[in-house]
């Protein structure tokens, strides 16, 4: 269990960030750790996809209970993919994310025990700074760009519509 003073300091510092994305013109809806959400969560809304599909971000900080890192705090990014996997689709869109996330410069495609797929960074920052609003915006924007980049590979595996074969040799 994190510290209330811990649990203060990641609310407040999702907040700064709540007004980064505000002023970015990011609808953003901050929710606060409850019974329900075990950590503070900052979620937004970001560009929809190709397919008109709305998409999310969340952000929530990872806790880090080791008394030896005090130095830096680990800021999840992550985003449901709009798209469901197919039944007996899990092995092939295994394998292509498998080739994916050997090419990301940031962060990595998966799936969740519910079969979710996602696209998900963990942002190293200084424990001892705050988010500076050039640095996240550059980060979002790479965010989202590896994720329409390659999200559209994956939704063909996950849909059926083509061969995890035919996707990876499409990388290449």
């Amino acid at each position: 269990m994190l510290p209330d003073l811990v649990h203060a300091r990641h609310l407040a510092q999702l907040g700064l960030l709540k007004q980064i994305l505000d002023e970015a013109d990011l609808a953003t809806n901050l929710l606060e750790k409850s019974e329900a959400i075990p950590l503070h969560v900052l979620m937004a809304g970001f560009q929809e996809d190709k397919k008109g599909r709305e998409r999310f971000l969340h952000f929530s900080f990872l806790p880090l209970n080791d008394d030896d890192i005090v130095a830096i705090q680990l800021l999840q990014i992550y985003s449901t993919l709009p798209f469901h996997l197919q039944e007996g689709a899990r092995d092939g869109v295994a394998a292509v994310l498998l080739e994916i996330n050997t090419r990301l410069p940031i962060g990595h495609f998966g799936i969740n025990e519910q079969d979710e797929l996602h696209y998900r960074y963990v942002y190293s920052i200084s424990a001892s700074s705050s988010f500076e609003s050039e640095e996240v915006l550059e980060i979002l924007s790479l965010f989202v760009y590896m994720c329409d980049m390659f999200a559209e590979h994956v939704e063909l595996v996950a849909s059926g519509e083509a061969s995890a074969e035919q996707v990876v040799q499409s990388l290449r």
